[in-house]
């Protein structure tokens, strides 16, 4: 058994977000047993969500995982309503048709990296996790509650409300009381 530090700084931490609208609001790098794409792998994903009140067309919006390529992978012109929810996968099978899923040129890293949501002129980024820490398989990253900046460990629900994990909501009471929390983990046994 053994204890580490979870700090404010890093598991409740507040991402980048350029005036107000769509965000990166969830995503999962290890999907070890969710959802599948429609080649029935399964694929890491990032969810965006619309805070907004009105619907936002995102021709010529990028994600990227690289701050020196902020035009990585474009989207096409496909729309989320207010309030919703759109999934991508980051699988590198890099598709684009707003007909189908959409595919991201690129996959995430698991031990943590850049991510980000850019505006159409190529350059204002709308919303990125910088750098995103370790993620464990089974367990997505994002914003409680949806479209907020605080952000924490969850059990993943792509496409619908944010739910975090029990320690997670331990380390948002004690950051709010402006404490520090220590959680403690088992290491596995291996069966």
């Amino acid at each position: 058994m053994f204890r580490f530090l979870a700090t404010l700084a890093v598991l409740v931490s507040v991402g980048q977000v350029h005036g107000a609208g769509v965000v990166i609001n969830e995503f999962l790098e290890k999907n070890d047993n969710g959802i599948t794409d429609e080649d029935f792998d399964y694929s890491d994903w990032i969810e965006l969500y619309n805070p907004e009140a009105a619907a936002v067309d995102l021709a010529g919006w990028c994600l990227t995982d690289d701050n020196n390529m902020l035009d990585k992978w474009q989207f096409p012109s496909v729309v989320i309503e207010s309030g919703g929810y759109l999934l991508v996968f980051a699988s590198s099978k890099d598709r684009t048709n707003p007909l189908g899923e959409l595919h991201t040129n690129f996959k995430l890293s698991s031990s943590g990296e850049y991510l980000a949501l850019v505006e159409p002129d190529g350059m204002t980024i709308a919303y990125q996790h910088f750098p995103y820490p370790d993620q464990t398989g089974g367990v997505s990253y994002g914003l409680y509650p949806d479209g907020s900046t605080s952000q924490v460990y969850m059990s993943p629900s792509p496409e619908a409300p944010n739910v975090p994990e029990p320690s997670s909501l331990i380390l948002l009471v004690a950051a709010a009381l402006g404490l520090t929390a220590y959680v403690r983990q088992r290491k596995r046994r291996a069966a």
